[in-house]
């Protein structure tokens, strides 16, 4: 039977107090497209109110230029052309170098060249999140250190393309979205128990990938950002349903309301 979580398994990344920029936390996002800019720019937020210093979005150069209007706060790299393709690989790789925490596939289209460019970089060293088409990309053979976020379908699929359990073995976790999100871990599997219905809104997977991502950069424990992650965001809905008596918070509410909800979490 799964763990379920509770209070006493969320702890909170600490910081030194004679900390400096970068020393808490370095997120890079490489995602977006035409369709959907609007993806990484809410893992963006997301990250940056985990408390990660620092969140650069690389995306195709309109969509970035339209991610950098959505928030100040968000650092945007403007790569050439209209889709992302694996022209952008050198680059991105030096990126990633820099980074301690690599999230990869919000909002990217699934054509080909874009899913060559996530497959090399979800190979990457270091702590990375896959979200969205990098659960189509990746090599199963051929990732480590990685958190999966597959919804409901997303799960389905990637049962059907790989050896899951396997997967987990070589020191990966997946985050299996639905009404009592599961976690499998090698140390376990561990059930949410905070949410409703309105989390099914389009964007609130972006916002966890994010948050995730975000508190891996700052604590470098995967199974920990994903426990408090997906604790804390149950928690944000449940309050939002409150607030605004139903089911009409959106996935950009969530990410606002994260700084705010952190002490209100309800189990």
């Amino acid at each position: 039977m799964p763990t379920v979580i509770t209070r006493r398994l969320v702890r909170w990344p600490t910081r030194q107090p004679n900390s400096r920029k970068g020393d808490n936390g370095r997120v890079l996002i490489v995602g977006g497209s035409p369709e959907y800019s609007g993806a990484p720019a809410l893992s963006g937020i997301a990250a940056l109110r985990s408390g990660a210093d620092s969140v650069v979005v690389a995306a195709p150069e309109k969509v970035a230029w339209a991610i950098s209007g959505c928030s100040p706060d968000l650092v945007t790299h403007k790569l050439p052309g209209q889709f992302l393709s694996v022209r952008h690989f050198s680059g991105l790789k030096i990126m990633a170098s820099r980074s301690d925490c690599l999230l990869l596939g919000g909002g990217v289209h699934p054509r080909p060249q874009s899913l060559a460019l996530l497959k090399r970089l979800t190979a990457l060293p270091g702590f990375k999140v896959l979200d969205a088409a990098a659960l189509d990309a990746f090599d199963p053979h051929n990732v480590r250190d990685a958190v999966l976020t597959p919804n409901r379908g997303e799960y389905l699929r990637l049962q059907r393309r790989c050896d899951v359990r396997a997967l987990v073995r070589r020191g990966n976790i997946i985050v299996a979205k639905s009404w009592r999100t599961t976690i499998y871990a090698t140390q376990g599997e561990f059930q949410n128990r905070t949410g409703n219905p309105g989390l099914t809104k389009a964007g609130t997977g972006d916002v966890l990938a994010g948050f995730i991502a975000g508190l891996t950069a700052q604590s470098h424990d995967m199974l920990q950002a994903s426990i408090n992650a997906i604790s804390l965001l149950g928690s944000v809905g449940d309050a939002l349903r409150k607030k605004y008596g139903g089911y009409f918070f959106l996935a950009s509410d969530l990410a606002a309301a994260l700084q705010n909800i952190r002490h209100r979490m309800v189990y």
